[in-house]
């Protein structure tokens, strides 16, 4: 039986016939032809998350075998669709019908004249595996929207916080990178850096670097992204830092509040692994900076990912929903920084070690004087998801620190 959790988050092509959902942001694109499109990998939740999320509903497995409510949309998105007729990715409802949820009719989606790339913007965020209501708070936290819509931001940001590794940093550097290609500015403060430069100077490095921000928003008529990675001591109250430092921080706090209190087009996101209790409660209040919990990725984040980055690193095309669940199954202790990097190194380690294999003394430096070199496509003809899981298997016992015993049953296959 699928677990409840499951239910709420999945990906839009693995859904019943019947079932619906409400899709991520940008799940649905319009291209230059004011055709409508639908990203198959993107998510959908059970939970209504504001006007950027469309009803899905799948009818079938025809052609077109989805219908997508955009009444409620404040804008649908839009991609070119030279680089949408590319990928199997993405479906063309041009001809599938609209269903209003109120009414009940189709209807025609309305021609916009100069219709903006969001889906090319937005690309860097179908990177990130969170539920989606805690991605649509955040992009709404951190405006987002009206970035791409070229308005005044609405939110001042966010505090990020929760136990290393569940992808915070990710998740900031993904935002920058939608804030650039929307044509507005981002910048990574480095505390550390900031710190060096002069000692006791954290608080006038801090006010020279947003101001420099700040000079470049002015220039633009564009808001920035301000992101601060592992910045606990700019976000804890005076209480919450030992009695020498109090001081030293409290200065470069006072500094941020300044800029987040006078400078409505600037957006920051700060990350911690602190507890939210320790937060300087002058930053949160008033919906200064909204505090939201990045949790660690559960099983069906973790089967997106696998799903995701093994089709991405060319390992697979595709594997199935059980087999995603059964590889998420076999790292219970792991986050998404494992995946990400099994599967970006898999094929080059794979290939080696069957190149070294082929040296009788096991040497890949006598194995490479001797040509004894293997293809990529000779590589890939010896996986399977068992050669798969045993390899996973052998790279968390080799980790660095204490081995990781492999979850039961991990080497079990899925029912057929």
């Amino acid at each position: 039986m699928m677990l409840e959790a499951f239910k709420k988050y999945k990906a839009i092509r693995n859904m019943d016939i019947g079932e619906e959902g409400y899709g991520q942001v940008g799940s649905v694109f319009r291209d230059e032809h004011d055709r409508l499109w639908l990203h198959l990998n993107g998510k959908v939740s059970k939970r209504y998350a504001g006007e950027l999320t469309p009803l899905i509903r799948r009818t079938g497995n025809e052609a077109n075998p989805f219908d997508v409510d955009t009444s409620d949309l404040f804008t649908p998105f839009a991609a070119r669709s030279r680089n949408l007729e590319r990928h199997a990715d993405f479906l063309c409802l041009d001809e599938a019908p609209l269903v209003q949820k109120e009414e009940k009719l189709t209807r025609t989606h309305v021609s916009q004249t100069s219709p903006t790339p969001y889906g090319e913007m937005l690309a860097p965020l179908f990177d990130i595996f969170m539920a989606p209501e805690i991605l649509n708070e955040v992009l709404i936290r951190t405006s987002v929207p009206e970035v791409l819509r070229q308005e005044k931001p609405l939110s001042s940001g966010v505090i990020l916080y929760g136990e290393g590794g569940t992808g915070k940093t990710a998740l900031q550097r993904a935002i920058a990178d939608v804030y650039e290609r929307a044509g507005a500015h981002a910048a990574e403060l480095n505390v550390a850096a900031l710190s060096e430069k002069y000692i006791g100077s954290l608080a006038h490095n801090l006010d020279a670097a947003i101001a420099e921000v700040i000079e470049k928003t002015a220039k633009s008529g564009r808001p920035a992204f301000i992101f601060l990675d592992e910045a606990t001591s700019l976000v804890m109250s005076s209480e919450s830092h030992n009695s020498s430092g109090a001081d030293y921080y409290q200065e470069a706090v006072d500094v941020l509040k300044k800029y987040i209190a006078n400078y409505p087009d600037l957006v920051f996101s700060i990350t911690t692994n602190a507890d939210p209790e320790s937060f300087d409660d002058t930053l949160i209040r008033d919906g200064r900076l909204a505090p939201v919990r990045i949790p660690a990725p559960g099983r069906s984040e973790k089967a997106a990912m696998w799903r995701f980055f093994l089709k991405k690193h060319e390992v697979f095309e595709e594997i199935s929903e059980g087999e995603a669940l059964q590889l998420a199954d076999g790292i219970p202790n792991e986050k998404g920084a494992f995946i990400s990097r099994f599967c970006k190194d898999y094929l080059a380690r794979k290939k080696l070690a069957m190149e070294t294999a082929r040296a009788a003394s096991g040497s890949l430096l006598e194995s490479l004087a001797a040509g004894h070199f293997i293809g990529l496509d000779m590589v890939k003809k010896t996986l399977s998801l068992d050669t798969l899981m045993l390899d996973i298997q052998k790279a968390l016992q080799l980790r660095p620190g204490k081995p990781v015993k492999a979850a039961m049953g991990f080497l079990k296959k899925s029912a057929t």
